[in-house]
């Protein structure tokens, strides 16, 4: 890989423009790590210039894209409604506004038309992470957060009357919207509904533990000691999950049970995403809250946060090769092992440039494109 990167970068230069621009965009995201529906609009863009290629196909390609748009549009509909009632309350306060990054998002996990009511629930069970992400860290004392959480665990409205008022409508809010989740897929009758809310709880115990590191100050020593415990917080084994369990009846509780075990694949999955996450929004968590990413772990070798990216970075290939390693594999059906990269292709997406989910402007002429202009 190295070999074959540094001999593309030093052939640009002689290369026909549109040959180099795409040596260019390839040395940046190889194509094993493209968001397949942001791929589809550029290879479309792409393609369209060649001159041999498939007008019939061309044609297709433009149709594919232009009917899933409003599709598209439609569901962000729906999650709107649903989302503005809670933001007219104060939690606009706190949680960033983000349905339409998180819709974006999700779309390069379940991008199937047929999958459409799947990806409504998967955003909003998504959503609800990021929202206790925020409240966890921007408006709680730990011993509220840990009240909290331990109100989610009993799992019913009086716990409600036992909470500090300003925490009552928010919990009612994931109570409702976790609980018609779990009466849709029943309704579906699938089989694997208790582990929605299950999945839920202990990624927020994740944020909870996360929390606690921060008042503690701990820096763990080293960075395979630190991605032992915060690989979890990255919450990508809980979004491949959630995502197996609303593709319905082609997931096992085996299929299940191996990606809350943490396997080698589904580990690398994690590592992209916290990784990829850490070196991202680093300096501005630094300003705002002490938290130990794996930055600032790697800095304690007395490297400069660039040389620590650096070698972040090797860890982030290493990742990728275990997730090709793990479809070669197969030791679960391969349509349920595609999930899992998209998860990993998303995160790479959404932290490539910034951390595009807190600062969303990066992905806008992307966004733009996925909702908006049609081919």
């Amino acid at each position: 890989m190295a070999f074959t990167k540094s001999h593309l970068q030093s052939m640009i230069k002689t290369l026909d423009p549109e040959l180099a621009a795409e040596v260019e965009y390839t040395l940046e995201t190889p194509s094993y790590r493209r968001v397949e529906r942001v791929e589809a609009r550029h290879y479309i863009t792409w393609y369209e210039k060649k001159v041999t290629r498939n007008d019939t196909i061309l044609e297709f390609a433009k149709l594919d894209y232009n009917i899933l748009q409003p599709l598209y549009c439609e569901e962000l509909k729906a999650l709107t409604v649903w989302w503005k009632d809670l933001q007219s309350q104060a939690y606009a306060r706190f949680a960033r506004d983000r349905v339409v990054e998180m819709h974006f998002w999700m779309v390069g996990v379940v991008y199937e038309p047929h999958q459409s009511h799947a990806r409504i629930m998967l955003v909003k069970w998504s959503k609800l992470l990021s929202l206790m992400d925020d409240f966890c860290d921007n408006y709680s004392t730990t011993e509220e957060y840990d009240i909290f959480v331990s109100s989610l665990e009993r799992w019913d409205k009086q716990s409600a009357e036992k909470l500090p008022a300003y925490m009552k409508a928010l919990f009612i809010f994931i109570l409702n919207t976790i609980s018609d989740i779990m009466e849709e897929l029943k309704l579906q009758k699938n089989k694997h509904v208790e582990f929605v809310k299950g999945l839920f709880i202990d990624m927020a115990k994740h944020y909870g533990a996360e929390r606690k590191w921060c008042d503690e100050r701990y820096v763990p020593a080293k960075v395979k000691e630190h991605l032992q415990i915060s690989v979890g917080n990255s919450a990508c084994m809980h979004i491949v999950n959630i995502t197996f369990i609303l593709m319905g009846d082609i997931t096992t509780r085996v299929a299940i049970e191996w990606a809350l075990s943490y396997p080698e694949m589904i580990r690398a999955v994690c590592i992209v995403g916290r990784i990829s996450n850490d070196i991202m929004s680093h300096e501005r968590e630094q300003v705002s809250k002490y938290v130990a990413s794996t930055v600032q772990t790697c800095m304690e070798y007395g490297i400069t946060v660039e040389e620590a990216n650096e070698k972040l970075r090797e860890l982030i290939d290493e990742a990728w090769m275990e997730i090709v390693q793990g479809c070669l594999d197969k030791t679960q059906p391969m349509e349920l092992l595609e999930k899992a990269v998209n998860v990993a292709r998303v995160m790479d997406n959404m932290y490539k440039c910034d951390d595009a989910y807190t600062y969303p402007y990066s992905v806008k002429d992307t966004i733009t494109s996925m909702y908006v202009n049609s081919v």
